[in-house]
């Protein structure tokens, strides 16, 4: 089984370096520092200080040489083998680190990461670091790890009222009945004309 191991270095130019590597399980001898594949390296002061306490957890139960708070792990400090679930969870923050530049981001990040189960972080892991699609699954975890809902926001009612169209418009030419329902009171019928015979 895969194992991973945390270290921190120091370089006069850049730094504090973190680094998280993976050692393969290599059947008949024990694993050579050259199989180890970096999963993710980060010496940005923001980025480390955000890496150390998410990954204060995992150094409480490191496997080899023992646990360590992360305030005390620093260059002079021995590498430690983190448990396979935490190594898996760890590397997933390392990969999807340089894209949370807000601190709500952050926070939103490590807490879902850290309520994923086991099972699920394997998914995630898999999905991300392996087959062709690893940009596309560390995109999507983001987005699942950092999505805020937007609040529904209640609609404005319209103050004017719509008319129907019946009201609003006039008579039309089909309206057969319109001229027949007229009111006739106040009107007054013109009386007809007697005709009278001229005498002779």
């Amino acid at each position: 089984m895969e194992r991973f191991r945390l270290r921190v270095r120091q370089e006069a130019k850049r730094g504090q370096i973190w680094e998280l590597h993976l050692f393969p399980n290599v059947a008949g001898r024990l694993p050579k520092e050259a199989d180890a594949k970096i999963m993710g390296s980060s010496a940005s002061p923001e980025t480390i200080q955000w890496l150390r306490e998410l990954s204060d957890p995992f150094l409480q139960q490191a496997e080899e040489p023992g646990l360590i708070k992360a305030s005390d792990f620093r260059p002079s400090t021995s590498p430690r083998w983190l448990r396979r679930a935490d190594g898996m969870r760890l590397a997933l923050a390392f990969a999807s680190a340089r894209y949370l530049t807000k601190p709500a981001q952050r926070i939103m990040f490590r807490s879902g990461l850290l309520e994923l189960p086991a099972e699920v972080v394997l998914y995630w892991f898999t999905l991300c670091f392996y087959g062709y699609r690893q940009q596309a699954g560390r995109a999507a975890l983001r987005t699942l790890l950092t999505y805020e809902q937007a609040e529904d926001k209640p609609k404005a009612k319209s103050v004017r009222g719509r008319k129907s169209s019946k009201e609003s418009a006039g008579p039309t030419l089909f309206d057969t009945n319109w001229a027949d329902s007229e009111p006739t009171e106040g009107k007054i019928k013109p009386r007809a004309k007697k005709r009278t015979t001229s005498s002779r």
